[in-house]
């Protein structure tokens, strides 16, 4: 007799949820502040991935679709990427916050994750 698994829900499933809420939230509320009105804000969806899940959005008009960011499922990381995968710069992956260390904002807008231009770069820098 074959053993069945079960299929547990991954655990940043939560957190990416609110993520992915977050972020459709700054796109509706950049569609209100600009006073678009020719189109319904984009819908912002997830994929998951392997290794990450991509958070997309979708143009509900024209079907168009573009990449808003990636988030890491081994440890929630945010990231820049492209539409096939997250960047990786010298020094490793793009990260950008962590969709489990506060709001979305502080890490994201309604484009996609903010340049990081300030700050410590790596965990040495950051023991400093």
């Amino acid at each position: 007799m074959a053993k069945q698994w079960e299929r547990r829900p991954h655990p940043q499933l939560k957190a990416l949820d609110k993520y992915v809420q977050a972020v459709q939230k700054m796109q509706e509320d950049y569609w209100e502040a600009m006073k678009f009105t020719f189109a319904p804000p984009p819908t912002v969806v997830m994929q998951m991935k392997e290794k990450y899940a991509k958070i997309i959005k979708v143009d509900e008009d024209t079907g168009n679709q573009s990449v808003h960011s990636f988030v890491d499922l081994s440890n929630g990381n945010i990231l820049k990427g492209n539409w096939k995968a997250p960047i990786r710069t010298k020094r490793g992956l793009a990260v950008r916050g962590n969709i489990n260390d506060g709001p979305a904002w502080q890490y994201v807008n309604e484009h996609g994750p903010h340049y990081r231009n300030h700050g410590p770069r790596t965990a040495q820098q950051e023991k400093k």
